[in-house]
């Protein structure tokens, strides 16, 4: 009996010195581009390397196509073919040999998508102070990848000045634009001209170079973003120059999209066949900063050749170390003004209703450095594109007063109850003679439903208004006066948006207002189609 267990023993401690542990493989996070595929892991310390394979069907290749160094976490899969769904494995081997298998499937998608890897940042860099309460993020990059994304941007740098230049013209209808000089880092993008890059300047009479990356394409008149709601945009950035460069320039800015100068051009004018669209005084460009004194500038003085004349308005923050420092620059774009941030404290705004400078369709936006004979540089930490959130088919925001006490985008100085609302939410609460007004985007010349719940015997009237982009003047699409009960009753308003050009939005103005002698509660107001 001890000899039988001697052996048991004996066999059974070979056996675990025998049996090595086994490597575990994580599974790759997966993102896919139109130009590559991000694979991330998060690397075992145990494993002595790993093997990255991957091929558009499900049947994994023979050989693996990248070894990546021990240490590293992430691997790019470049020449892909847009639109095409990827398989990938991620094959872990451990320092006795052992190894494990893990896959995942990415389509190499053309469009954005909101990375999860990106939106970490937002704990550990978080924005400033001037993202408006209740705004939710959109759209970013942290430019934290290896690669560009050209889902996001596009290389071919034009804009609708340059339309008036025959060379760029078709330089940009053949698609032979000269491309940007730019370095990523992992932690954000450095735009850059010096003496050998880009290789040449902009135009053959011109002064510059110019670096820069934006969201539309003019030869495709593809829009790689679309902020036709406005919106808050914010970017960090560290701009400096050096040596003594000329036609120096660092901007973040957005302009009106081609394919044409319908845009640029005033309405009446007709230049070189084109029609101009664009309302006199609403503007064709917004520079959130340009130069290295980071002027705000709106432009939309255009004459009736199409020769441009002068800006709209203009300001330069003082007090501000702009040369070698981060800095964060900020812009709230809403259906009837802009406002202009830096650090987080409001610089400048044009808020007027009756001077409404804000367009009511999509901008290019642009991200660049100019000059040539020297070096000049933008780094660009994050840029960050802010939306109010809609859901379950309504386009107005913040319908329920939920913002954390917060009323905007809602004007009024009516007091919102906590407990008040229908469903023990909360409520918006209208005095007598007390309203609750917002402007707010639609899609033109569509059929609208107005519906809003309220508690209280006192009368409410309703307004809907068709708004004169520039002059803010209001036509009645709608209007109803209801008598208020005891308990939450359902008022409902059907209008028609007025006509616009193209795609572009509408902007219509809403107002309830408490026309009784005692109080109301307002809750649940919805706009749908």
């Amino acid at each position: 009996m001890k000899r039988i267990l001697f052996l048991f023993t004996l066999l059974t401690t070979l056996g675990s010195y025998a049996q090595a542990p086994r490597a575990v493989s994580p599974k790759p996070r997966l993102l896919g581009t139109r130009s590559w595929i991000r694979v991330n892991w998060n690397a075992d310390k145990t494993a002595k390397q790993y093997r990255l394979y991957w091929s558009p069907g499900n049947e994994r290749p023979q050989q693996a196509g990248a070894i990546p160094q021990p240490g590293v976490e992430h691997y790019y899969i470049q020449n892909i073919v847009p639109g095409t769904t990827y398989h990938v494995w991620l094959e872990c081997i451990n320092a006795a040999g052992s190894s494990s298998m893990a896959e995942g499937s990415v389509t190499a998608s053309k469009t954005w998508a909101q990375d999860p890897e990106e939106l970490k940042e937002l704990k550990t860099n978080p924005s400033s102070a001037a993202v408006p309460a209740g705004m939710q993020l959109f759209w970013q990059d942290e430019f934290n990848d290896d690669l560009l994304n050209l889902n996001k941007w596009s290389t071919n740098y034009f804009s609708s000045l340059n339309y008036l230049n025959k060379e760029s013209k078709k330089e940009m209808l053949s698609g032979q634009l000269p491309q940007p000089a730019y370095r990523l880092n992992g932690a954000g993008i450095d735009l850059f001209v010096n003496d050998s890059l880009p290789k040449r300047l902009y135009t053959s009479n011109g002064n510059q170079k110019i670096s820069s990356i934006q969201t539309y394409d003019w030869q495709t008149n593809e829009n790689l973003l679309d902020n036709s709601r406005g919106g808050y945009f914010e970017v960090k950035v560290r701009r400096s120059k050096s040596g003594n460069p000329k036609g120096v320039n660092t901007a973040f800015w957005f302009d009106s999209p081609g394919p044409d100068l319908r845009y640029y051009l005033e309405e009446g004018s007709v230049v070189d066949g084109i029609k101009g669209i664009r309302p006199p005084g609403q503007v064709f460009e917004i520079d959130v900063f340009e130069l290295l004194n980071a002027q705000f500038v709106l432009h939309g003085q255009v004459d009736k050749n199409g020769k441009f004349i002068h800006n709209l308005a203009t300001h330069i923050a003082k007090g501000y170390q702009h040369e070698n420092n981060w800095v964060t620059h900020g812009m709230l774009w809403t259906p009837t003004g802009i406002k202009h941030y830096i650090n987080g404290d409001l610089i400048g705004e044009y808020t007027d209703k009756h001077r409404i400078y804000a367009p009511n369709h999509f901008m290019n936006v642009f991200l660049g450095t100019y000059g040539s004979g020297g070096n000049v540089n933008m780094e660009v930490d994050y840029i960050r594109y802010y939306q109010w959130p809609l859901s379950g088919g309504n386009e107005l925001p913040n319908p329920g007063f939920e913002d954390g006490g917060n009323r905007a985008p809602w004007e009024s100085d009516a007091a919102i109850v906590a407990g008040a609302g229908r469903n023990k939410t909360h409520g918006l609460q209208l005095n007598p003679g007390q309203k609750a007004v917002q402007y707010v985007y639609l899609d033109n010349n569509q059929a609208y439903t107005l519906e809003y719940w309220s508690k209280g015997g006192s009368t409410l009237k309703a307004t809907v208004e068709n708004v004169t982009m520039v002059t803010g003047d209001c036509a009645v699409a709608a209007v109803q006066t209801v008598q208020g009960k005891q308990n939450f009753t359902p008022n409902r308003l059907a209008f028609k948006t007025g006509a616009e050009l193209l795609d572009h939005k509408k902007t219509i103005r809403v107002a309830i207002e408490n026309t009784g002698n005692t109080a109301v509660v307002l809750d649940d107001i919805t706009l749908k189609k």
